[in-house]
């Protein structure tokens, strides 16, 4: 479900955010609030008699739509909560969709299994380069992967949408090496 009014059940989906990403993959509070009340934002919940048990956080771009956050409460993980969401997104877009994903390792499985889960709703892993901006000061880019709905895209075709995230998204101006 869609919020109209996501700021009434901001604290709930700020703390599933707070224990579903790493630091460096999340805003501050206060900057997350921000991020709120920005025209391009979205915000689809899955909730249980006004319980949000999944959120996804999303950008409705010119260009495309940007996936950034998609996260469900430990206690509901693995009931379609998350595919759901992505699925609701991805029938209403006419536009091209993507998302970033921590790199495939070995090291770390829970990689492959999120780049899986994503393969299956229709996803693909893209093979270039790419940086995820800081998402608050003092933070550093952090390499991650792009993935594509629908069709494999080259880093040529995908520059146009790159550098709408990182202006909307990431307050990054400029050209980006």
């Amino acid at each position: 479900m869609l919020l109209i009014a996501p700021e009434t059940c901001f604290e709930e989906i700020y703390r599933i955010y707070e224990k579903s990403f790493p630091p460096a993959e999340r805003r501050t509070k206060e900057g997350q609030k921000q991020v709120f009340s920005n025209p391009c934002y979205r915000i689809r919940v899955v909730e249980d008699e006004g319980e949000v048990l999944a959120f996804l956080g999303y950008w409705e771009l010119s260009t495309c739509v940007f996936l950034e956050h998609l996260a469900t409460a430990e206690r509901c993980r693995g009931k379609g909560h998350g595919k759901q969401l992505v699925e609701e997104v991805i029938g209403e877009s006419t536009k091209p969709v993507y998302l970033e994903i921590e790199p495939v390792t070995e090291e770390n499985p829970i990689t492959g299994r999120r780049a899986v889960f994503y393969e299956r709703i229709g996803f693909h892993l893209n093979s270039f380069y790419y940086e995820q901006m800081p998402l608050k000061s003092g933070d550093m880019p952090i390499p991650l992967q792009i993935m594509s709905f629908g069709k494999a895209v080259a880093e040529e075709e995908f520059e146009v949408y790159k550098k709408e995230i990182y202006e909307v998204v990431y307050g990054v101006n400029g050209q980006i090496e």
